[in-house]
């Protein structure tokens, strides 16, 4: 039936479904086509002007990222470090996981594949599977697998160094054949408890057992994700989110309060809205301050969440465009992460918190482990009576040091100091490989 399916679905989708429901199209299938890309033909039939495409990726080390999550739906922790990564001088590649379902046409009609020119050394590979998967439904097959091999090696320079960097299980057999054949080392970013997430199929949970095995580096996000899997791996180490605080304003927020910040600020989340949104928390802190504005940015992916819109102070600004946020973020006296403790936000490290800290604000959270490291910097809430009670302290809050501490650890706390911690341990990767020096870069060959 599964077959049946996903052999319909690339027609069904483009001829029936979309056609009907444009709205439902995803903003991130047209996104992905607003950049530069080339078709991908054999070598031998390459123009010069896709011959110069292919210079671009060549003179530096090449990073090949197999990610979780799309490009251009919502800014996240493998698009950060890319970035990072790519301001050091790497090539970076990065592979679109939706693996066909992106194309505005079937396969009959385009079956070649693209690679998009995003941004400076930063380039997105399209990949065409025939059944076109959905990417966190289950594993590839033999013949998938092979066809994702083929179209990445036809994409990589002739002996340039590459290292593997894998957020989700999907790939695992694709980089453990180029690690056989080639040599390219694996390096495991796992930023997330998979088993945590409703959608994500079984087969593919049950995989990371086996990636975390094979990497030949892992990297953690969080603490408890560390101690929970890091024992007898090959090489195991912490690396938490960040932020690039250059992209965030930098006024202090002080100057900016509203003469009576219980009867007149803002108060806001930015992020997703899914299931482990504490919706009682929140609505025990808007009708505690029913004067304040409840601002509420990103996409509703569980429903009941909308019920918070019954009250008058509480506002839903939809996803909200990366470039947008450090504005959207001057705009707050107080910002929230309102998350239920389960096994997944036990395990998670909020990038948000960084993106708050690096505009000073108070932040009130629940006792997510990773928060609490923080001290006094955050009002940490364990009830959504006491979650209304600490937006309360966090509105009073007048200590403009507290906020400069807050400043000072977005400044250290960096997705560039990430990249450079990660690509020490590149080092040893190559002397693993016997070719160390294979991994340096050299900005000024950029």
């Amino acid at each position: 039936m599964r077959r049946l399916k996903e052999a319909v679905r690339p027609y069904y989708l483009r001829w029936l479904y979309f056609p009907l429901r444009p709205g439902q199209r995803p903003h991130a299938f047209r996104a992905c086509w607003q950049y530069p890309f080339e078709k991908l033909r054999s070598p031998e039939s390459l123009t010069d002007h896709e011959k110069r495409w292919s210079v671009l990726l060549t003179g530096q080390p090449v990073l090949l990222f197999y990610p979780m999550t799309d490009w251009h739906t919502r800014i996240q922790r493998t698009q950060h470090l890319v970035r990072a990564f790519a301001r050091q001088g790497f090539r970076c590649i990065y592979v679109n996981p939706h693996l066909g379902r992106e194309f505005e046409t079937t396969p009959l009609f385009d079956p070649d594949h693209r690679l998009s020119h995003i941004e400076k050394n930063i380039f997105e590979l399209h990949i065409r599977l025939p059944r076109e998967p959905v990417f966190h439904d289950r594993l590839l097959t033999r013949e998938e697998e092979a066809l994702v091999y083929s179209v990445v090696q036809q994409i990589l320079p002739a002996g340039a160094p590459v290292i593997q960097m894998l957020s989700f299980p999907l790939w695992l057999d694709v980089a453990r054949r180029f690690r056989e054949e080639a040599g390219f080392p694996i390096v495991y970013d796992c930023h997330d408890l998979l088993s945590g997430f409703a959608n994500i199929g079984r087969e593919i949970i049950s995989a990371e057992q086996e990636l975390l095995r094979q990497a030949d580096l892992v990297l953690f996000s969080a603490q408890g994700l560390l101690n929970q899997y890091g024992a007898g791996l090959k090489r195991a180490i912490l690396v938490r989110n960040a932020v690039d605080a250059g992209l965030f304003r930098h006024e202090r927020p002080e100057d900016h309060r509203p003469q009576n910040a219980m009867v007149c600020a803002t108060v806001g989340y930015v992020g997703a809205l899914d299931s482990w949104f504490d919706i009682e928390a929140v609505r025990e802190a808007a009708l505690a301050y029913p004067k304040c504005r409840f601002v509420l940015a990103g996409h509703i992916e569980y429903k009941p969440i909308r019920k918070l819109a019954a009250l008058r102070n509480v506002e839903f600004l939809g996803e909200t465009p990366y470039h947008c946020v450090p504005e959207l973020l001057a705009g707050f006296q107080v910002a929230l992460i309102p998350f239920h403790i389960t096994p997944l936000t036990l395990m998670t490290n909020p990038i948000k918190m960084y993106e708050y800290f690096s505009c000073g604000l108070p932040v009130v959270t629940t006792p997510l482990p990773e928060a609490q490291s923080m001290g006094d910097l955050v009002y940490l809430a364990s009830t959504p009576t006491d979650f209304a009670r600490q937006v309360g302290h966090a509105l009073a809050e007048e200590d403009p040091g507290r906020r400069m501490r807050r400043r000072d650890i977005a400044l250290l706390e960096s997705w560039d100091a990430r990249a450079r911690d990660i690509s020490d341990e590149f080092q040893s990767l190559g002397q693993q490989a016997g070719q160390a020096a294979r991994y340096r870069v050299n900005p000024q060959e950029d």
